[in-house]
Protein backbone atom coordinates (compact mmCIF):
# COMPACT_ATOMS: atom_id res chain seq x y z
CA UNK A 1 0.00 0.00 0.00
CA UNK A 2 2.80 2.42 0.91
CA UNK A 3 4.51 1.73 -2.39
CA UNK A 4 1.35 2.50 -4.32
CA UNK A 5 0.91 5.82 -2.48
CA UNK A 6 4.55 6.76 -3.09
CA UNK A 7 4.24 5.90 -6.73
CA UNK A 8 0.99 7.86 -7.08
CA UNK A 9 2.40 10.98 -5.47
CA UNK A 10 5.71 10.76 -7.30
CA UNK A 11 3.92 10.39 -10.61
CA UNK A 12 1.31 13.09 -10.04
CA UNK A 13 3.17 15.66 -8.01
CA UNK A 14 6.64 17.02 -8.32
CA UNK A 15 8.44 18.30 -5.24
CA UNK A 16 7.60 21.87 -6.20
CA UNK A 17 3.87 21.07 -6.49
CA UNK A 18 3.96 19.12 -3.23
CA UNK A 19 5.39 22.14 -1.40
CA UNK A 20 2.65 24.34 -2.88
CA UNK A 21 -0.07 21.88 -1.80
CA UNK A 22 1.34 21.69 1.74
CA UNK A 23 1.54 25.50 1.92
CA UNK A 24 -2.10 25.84 0.79
CA UNK A 25 -3.20 23.28 3.39
CA UNK A 26 -1.25 25.18 6.07
CA UNK A 27 -2.87 28.48 5.09
CA UNK A 28 -6.33 26.88 5.19
CA UNK A 29 -5.62 25.47 8.66
CA UNK A 30 -4.57 28.91 9.92
CA UNK A 31 -7.61 30.58 8.35
CA UNK A 32 -9.98 28.00 9.85
CA UNK A 33 -8.43 28.41 13.30
CA UNK A 34 -9.25 32.15 13.22
CA UNK A 35 -12.96 31.55 12.56
CA UNK A 36 -14.99 31.81 15.77
CA UNK A 37 -17.45 28.96 15.89
CA UNK A 38 -18.53 29.75 19.48
CA UNK A 39 -21.27 32.15 18.42
CA UNK A 40 -20.00 35.39 19.99
CA UNK A 41 -22.24 37.34 17.60
CA UNK A 42 -25.19 35.53 19.16
CA UNK A 43 -23.93 36.59 22.61
CA UNK A 44 -23.71 40.24 21.53
CA UNK A 45 -27.22 40.13 20.09
CA UNK A 46 -28.46 38.43 23.24
CA UNK A 47 -26.86 41.13 25.42
CA UNK A 48 -28.51 43.85 23.33
CA UNK A 49 -31.86 42.08 23.65
CA UNK A 50 -31.38 41.78 27.43
CA UNK A 51 -30.60 45.51 27.65
CA UNK A 52 -33.60 46.42 25.49
CA UNK A 53 -35.79 44.15 27.62
CA UNK A 54 -34.47 45.93 30.73
CA UNK A 55 -35.39 49.36 29.36
CA UNK A 56 -38.85 48.22 28.24
CA UNK A 57 -39.47 46.54 31.59
CA UNK A 58 -38.40 49.67 33.47
CA UNK A 59 -40.73 51.83 31.36
CA UNK A 60 -43.65 49.43 31.78
CA UNK A 61 -43.22 49.12 35.55
CA UNK A 62 -43.00 52.89 36.01
CA UNK A 63 -46.03 53.45 33.77
CA UNK A 64 -48.06 50.95 35.81
CA UNK A 65 -46.95 52.51 39.09
CA UNK A 66 -47.64 56.12 38.06
CA UNK A 67 -51.00 55.12 36.53
CA UNK A 68 -52.08 53.86 39.95
CA UNK A 69 -51.61 57.31 41.55
CA UNK A 70 -54.95 59.00 42.18
CA UNK A 71 -55.78 61.57 39.48
CA UNK A 72 -53.15 60.50 36.92
CA UNK A 73 -55.48 58.75 34.47
CA UNK A 74 -54.06 57.57 31.15
CA UNK A 75 -50.28 57.69 31.28
CA UNK A 76 -47.20 57.42 29.06
CA UNK A 77 -43.63 57.30 30.39
CA UNK A 78 -40.19 57.59 28.83
CA UNK A 79 -37.00 56.97 30.77
CA UNK A 80 -33.55 58.04 29.60
CA UNK A 81 -30.48 56.24 30.92
CA UNK A 82 -26.96 57.59 31.45
CA UNK A 83 -25.17 54.83 29.54
CA UNK A 84 -25.46 51.22 28.51
CA UNK A 85 -24.91 48.18 30.67
CA UNK A 86 -21.39 47.78 32.08
CA UNK A 87 -19.80 44.37 32.59
CA UNK A 88 -17.05 43.88 35.18
CA UNK A 89 -14.64 41.01 34.51
CA UNK A 90 -12.14 39.34 36.86
CA UNK A 91 -8.50 40.29 36.33
CA UNK A 92 -5.14 39.01 37.52
CA UNK A 93 -2.91 41.96 38.33
CA UNK A 94 0.82 41.69 38.78
CA UNK A 95 2.94 44.67 39.61
CA UNK A 96 6.67 44.98 40.01
CA UNK A 97 8.52 47.91 41.46
CA UNK A 98 12.22 48.51 41.08
CA UNK A 99 14.29 51.53 41.89
CA UNK A 100 14.18 52.76 38.32
CA UNK A 101 10.79 51.64 37.07
CA UNK A 102 7.32 50.46 37.95
CA UNK A 103 5.32 48.07 35.83
CA UNK A 104 1.89 46.56 36.07
CA UNK A 105 0.47 43.65 34.12
CA UNK A 106 -3.30 43.05 33.93
CA UNK A 107 -4.79 39.92 32.40
CA UNK A 108 -8.41 38.82 32.34
CA UNK A 109 -9.26 35.56 34.08
CA UNK A 110 -10.37 33.12 31.38
CA UNK A 111 -12.45 29.98 31.91
CA UNK A 112 -13.50 27.21 29.58
CA UNK A 113 -17.24 27.66 29.13
CA UNK A 114 -19.85 25.90 27.03
CA UNK A 115 -19.12 28.05 24.00
CA UNK A 116 -15.34 28.21 24.34
CA UNK A 117 -12.97 30.31 26.39
CA UNK A 118 -14.61 33.33 28.01
CA UNK A 119 -13.57 35.98 30.50
CA UNK A 120 -14.93 35.47 34.03
CA UNK A 121 -17.84 37.87 34.57
CA UNK A 122 -18.01 39.22 38.12
CA UNK A 123 -21.05 41.47 37.80
CA UNK A 124 -23.12 43.54 35.43
CA UNK A 125 -24.07 47.10 36.30
CA UNK A 126 -27.25 48.37 34.72
CA UNK A 127 -27.20 52.09 33.95
CA UNK A 128 -28.75 54.65 36.24
CA UNK A 129 -31.71 56.77 35.22
CA UNK A 130 -30.84 60.21 33.89
CA UNK A 131 -34.32 61.62 33.34
CA UNK A 132 -38.01 60.75 33.18
CA UNK A 133 -40.82 62.24 31.12
CA UNK A 134 -44.40 61.53 32.17
CA UNK A 135 -47.38 62.54 30.06
CA UNK A 136 -50.75 61.86 31.64
CA UNK A 137 -54.38 62.95 31.67
CA UNK A 138 -53.97 64.59 35.08
CA UNK A 139 -50.69 66.28 34.15
CA UNK A 140 -52.18 69.77 34.41
CA UNK A 141 -53.18 69.27 38.07
CA UNK A 142 -50.46 70.66 40.38
CA UNK A 143 -51.16 68.11 43.16
CA UNK A 144 -50.96 65.16 40.73
CA UNK A 145 -47.82 66.60 39.15
CA UNK A 146 -46.15 66.88 42.58
CA UNK A 147 -47.10 63.27 43.49
CA UNK A 148 -45.59 61.99 40.23
CA UNK A 149 -42.37 63.98 40.69
CA UNK A 150 -42.01 62.80 44.31
CA UNK A 151 -42.58 59.18 43.28
CA UNK A 152 -40.05 59.25 40.42
CA UNK A 153 -37.41 61.09 42.47
CA UNK A 154 -37.73 58.56 45.29
CA UNK A 155 -37.53 55.57 42.94
CA UNK A 156 -34.51 56.62 40.93
CA UNK A 157 -32.72 58.99 43.33
CA UNK A 158 -32.74 61.85 40.82
CA UNK A 159 -33.52 65.52 41.35
CA UNK A 160 -36.93 67.02 40.54
CA UNK A 161 -35.33 68.97 37.67
CA UNK A 162 -34.78 65.63 35.93
CA UNK A 163 -38.51 64.82 35.88
CA UNK A 164 -40.97 66.38 33.44
CA UNK A 165 -44.73 65.99 33.81
CA UNK A 166 -47.18 67.23 31.16
CA UNK A 167 -50.84 66.85 30.29
CA UNK A 168 -51.75 64.17 27.76
CA UNK A 169 -53.46 65.58 24.69
CA UNK A 170 -56.86 64.01 24.16
CA UNK A 171 -58.34 63.39 20.71
CA UNK A 172 -60.78 66.34 21.11
CA UNK A 173 -58.03 68.83 22.18
CA UNK A 174 -56.38 71.04 19.57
Amino acid sequence: MKDKLKQFFSDKLSKKNLIIVIAVIGILCIALSEINFSGSEKKDASNEENYADYVVSLNNELTELISSIDGVGDCRVMITLKSTKESVYAKNTESSNTDSSNSENNEYVIYDGESGDSPLLLKEKYPSVEGVAVICSGGDNIVVKEKIIDCVCALFNISATRVSVAKLETKGDN
